[in-house]
């Protein structure tokens, strides 16, 4: 009987060991690198009610409309629309790569996880 409680807990354990454990983007890391993202978005946002046209790059948003690009995540800037893109691995148990996209220049985003 000892044994097939072992087995039961072992099997569930591995059972929830590939399961989720937080929506898409919704890991603590991931609502950090979101945040991060936001405060850019919001800079490029800021830029544009200004300037009335999208920035050419990340760069022209410093200092004046943020203080410094964050270091984590990596920012992919597409300024036709003045979208933006990244993407990171969450931590464990989620090892999944995920991948993020602003809706346009908004802080809505889209986010997939990819398999590898």
């Amino acid at each position: 009987m000892k044994n097939i409680s072992r087995f039961v807990v072992a099997a569930a354990l591995i059972a929830l060991g590939g399961c989720s454990v937080w929506p898409v983007n919704q890991d603590p890391k991931g609502m950090a690198l979101r945040r991060d993202a936001n405060r850019v978005v919001e800079a490029i946002q800021a830029y544009h009610q200004e300037k009335g046209v999208w920035p050419t790059s990340l760069a022209s948003l410093t200092p004046t409309y943020i203080s410094a690009l964050p270091g984590e995540p990596h920012l992919d800037y597409h300024p036709y629309d003045g979208s933006v893109l990244y993407h990171f691995i969450p931590e464990w148990p989620q090892l999944r790569p995920v991948w993020c996209q602003s809706v346009g220049a908004t802080t809505e985003w889209r986010c997939k996880e990819k398999t590898v």
